[in-house]
């Protein structure tokens, strides 16, 4: 069960954050980390600046996923 309060998400008991650091989101796509520096830089993936600190939104980078995602012909 997915319940959202105030940026944070619990599923299954367990609270998350919206908010990914640059290794996180390196994780979460499958990419090295220059690779996300690199690709926020160039605006190709959707950051958020908090500071000085790059954060990336789960459901900004789950819809960069949807995108990008390359159909398959039938």
């Amino acid at each position: 069960m997915l319940h959202k309060e105030a940026g944070k998400i619990e599923q299954n008991g367990l609270i998350g954050r919206r908010l990914l650091n640059v290794r996180e989101a390196a994780l979460y796509l499958g990419l090295e980390v220059d690779t996300i520096y690199k690709k926020s830089r160039l605006r190709e993936v959707p950051c958020v600046k908090v500071g000085r600190a790059l954060r990336f939104d789960v459901k900004a980078l789950e819809r960069y996923i949807e995108q990008h995602t390359i159909e398959t012909i039938d």
